[in-house]
């Protein structure tokens, strides 16, 4: 697997180009009405049958600390961002919770695939600061109702990235203002055995981990709690993936 080490300058470009959006001031971030449950619901099972063989038959895709996963009740699951398809790769490791995941407000401009995206829980978010405020708020209230909000604190896609990056404190704010516990998810990558040495030949098996919960614990000031939860949560996911993935930055 090829190694990348310049994080500062490393942009993504999958070759599709989405068209502009400009959010309206009233965008509705989250939709929790019984009718949307029920067409998530729909879709959410759409998607995990569709990506079902890809994954078991191509990826090698397997998923551990399910144990974990009855914290899932109003909490901040934070995940490293490795792939085009991390949505897909979160779905199944809570396929019984109620998620919302976010996204770049730009994932909305590829037309179809985009409401795809919507109708099983993506949530945009917003680059204009008057919009962002909003969605601020509804990030906050959505999670002190008990649903389950996705954030990739790393904010840039880095397929098969062979390390942990830095971390913005966006998700470690919304855990704090809400009150709500921090679920570290990691991804690792893991050597094709079998007949993935087949399907995976240049490309490494995934492994979906669920951690044991966060807390976050208050110190003397905001500030303070902010950034030694922000750090505290960067080191665990950062030593399991070292301890546990076969592919690892060299330095």
């Amino acid at each position: 697997m090829d190694v990348k080490n310049d994080d500062e300058n490393y942009q993504y470009d999958n070759g599709f180009h989405p068209k502009e959006v400009k959010l309206k001031k009233n965008y509705r971030y989250y939709r929790t009405n019984v009718f949307y449950k029920i067409w998530n619901k729909m879709w959410v099972y759409i998607a995990l049958f569709l990506s079902f063989f890809p994954k078991r038959l191509f990826w090698g895709f397997k998923i551990t600390g399910k144990k974990n996963r009855k914290y899932a009740k109003g909490a901040v699951i934070m995940q490293n961002h490795i792939h085009q398809l991390d949505g897909m790769i979160t779905l199944p490791a809570f396929r019984h919770k109620r998620l919302y995941i976010t996204m770049l407000e730009s994932n909305l401009g590829f037309g179809y695939i985009s409401h795809v995206f919507r109708n099983c829980g993506a949530v945009p978010i917003p680059t204009d600061p008057a919009n962002f405020k909003k969605f601020y708020s509804d990030t906050i209230n959505t999670l002190k109702k008990g649903y389950n909000i996705v954030v990739f604190p790393e904010a840039k896609l880095y397929p098969y990235c062979d390390h942990i990056r830095e971390f913005h404190n966006g998700a470690i704010r919304f855990a704090y203002e809400s009150n709500r516990v921090i679920l570290p998810c990691v991804t690792t990558y893991h050597k094709p055995r079998g007949l993935y040495k087949l399907t995976r030949k240049n490309k490494p098996c995934l492994q979906y981990n669920i951690l044991e919960p966060y807390y976050i614990e208050t110190r003397e000031n905001k500030k303070e709690t902010l950034n030694k939860a922000l750090a505290d949560v960067h080191k665990i996911m950062t030593d399991y993936f070292i301890e546990h993935s076969d592919y690892l930055r060299s330095e």
